[in-house]
């Protein structure tokens, strides 16, 4: 979706329209009548009304059971913006039309969302459901009765998002993903296990066990499966049946436990996503842990963060927060840019740029009020930036720069720094 169709310089097209491609015709046929929304609404090149087609296609489901996505953000800003759109949306439901926030001409919204007969008693009964729905805690449970499970990302960064979905359907089971790429699935989930196991079947894999800040250990050797710790931490190299030999995915995962002797493995982050203004080596996973930690240690509910490279007056990293529940506080701002200043030290790299003056120390701007999701601000960056949404993934580190520009219009952004007076 919101992406144009691309090719290489051969002319070969880049990606599928839907995931149901990547199946033979006759299981095409077969999953995408089991699919809510039409094909035609990745034609959509706003994401305004991209989200509400979507929107409306789900509420037409009265006999949804699964909801399968990516990453968990993709649903809550969907939801975002169900309180905004309930009236127009009832009023669609009950007609069978389709009326999108910004107007399309007749064909193309014809042919994104196509009219079907109205459900006036189902759009009564949303209208109800909508209008009795707390503005500080809302469920959405309740709009699809017969909905059992919510596939998504569940670890890493995503993790947060996810925890997030959860109190807007408190009633349904969620289940993550595991590790799958497009070269191969590394890790499928199971009812019993803790954690996802690894695919045994799907690749030859290897191993290279890594240190607390996310490198690959020096010298250390591939492990094979057998091979792996429990609490260890690896980035994963796939020999695959299509040709790719000893192909790096830059994926770290952390080994939970076995199960019958087959390791349970948690994404951890991408190994691959380091920032290194000065040579301070930040990986995206050691970022992320850090956060949690932290967030934890102060009881913080964190609803959006992201640790960007701010390169004036004088390079240093800032991290952007949005919180969920009772807004920050000033004092908890600065002990939370402390604390995180603190556990980032714990890579040499980045304690000695610190200590030499190269970097300035870690800000936290946080958003005391805003109606706006910093979150949907950061797609929007995304999508300016040539991603497509559906490649748009959580991550606790981005190493581009210019998110300042980005999420100004977020709200008021406060300022805390962990610079010792």
């Amino acid at each position: 979706a919101l992406g144009p169709p691309r090719r290489s310089p051969g002319g070969i097209p880049i990606g599928f329209d839907d995931d149901a491609a990547y199946l033979a015709s006759y299981e095409q046929w077969l999953v995408r009548r089991l699919l809510v929304a039409p094909p035609g609404v990745r034609l959509l090149s706003d994401l305004d009304n991209f989200r509400y087609a979507t929107l409306l296609c789900l509420l037409r489901a009265d006999d949804l059971t699964l909801i399968s996505i990516w990453n968990p953000t993709f649903l809550t800003a969907l939801l975002e913006r169900l309180p905004a759109w309930s009236d127009r949306l009832v009023r669609d439901l009950a007609d069978g039309r389709f009326r999108p926030p910004e107007p399309l001409a007749p064909l193309l919204a014809a042919s994104t969302v196509p009219d079907v007969p109205g459900q006036p008693r189902r759009a009564e009964l949303l209208a109800s459901l909508l209008n009795h729905q707390p503005a500080d805690s809302p469920a959405y449970d309740c709009l699809w009765p017969r909905l059992q499970l919510i596939s998504c990302w569940t670890d890493a960064a995503a993790r947060p998002a996810a925890e997030q979905l959860a109190r807007l359907f408190p009633g349904v089971e969620f289940q993550g993903k595991g590790l799958l790429a497009t070269e191969c699935c590394v890790s499928f989930p199971l009812t019993a296990p803790a954690a996802p196991v690894l695919a045994l079947q799907s690749a030859f894999f290897e191993f290279l066990p890594c240190n607390p800040d996310g490198q690959a250990a020096a010298d250390a050797g591939c492990r094979l499966a057998q091979q792996l710790e429990a609490g260890g931490r690896y980035q994963v190299i796939v020999t695959t049946g299509g040709g790719l030999y000893r192909y790096q995915l830059h994926d770290q995962v952390q080994v939970l436990g076995h199960y019958r002797d087959c390791p349970l493995l948690r994404f951890v982050g991408k190994a691959d996503c380091t920032s290194d203004l000065v040579g301070e080596k930040l990986s995206e996973p050691q970022v992320r842990q850090a956060m949690e930690d932290v967030a934890d240690q102060l009881g913080l509910r964190l609803e959006f963060a992201l640790l960007v490279p701010i390169r004036e007056p004088r390079d240093h990293y800032r991290l952007y927060l949005q919180t969920g529940g009772e807004p920050l506080s000033a004092s908890q701002a600065g002990r939370l840019a402390a604390q995180l200043q603190t556990r980032l030290e714990e890579n040499p790299h980045y304690r000695y740029a610190c200590g030499l003056q190269q970097l300035d120390p870690l800000e936290v701007w946080w958003l005391a009020h805003s109606e706006r999701s910093a979150r949907d601000l950061y797609q929007r960056g995304c999508l300016a930036r040539g991603q497509r949404l559906g490649d748009i993934k959580p991550l606790a580190l981005d190493t581009r720069t210019g998110w300042p520009d980005i999420l100004a219009d977020c709200g008021e952004w406060r300022r805390a720094s962990s610079r010792k007076e």
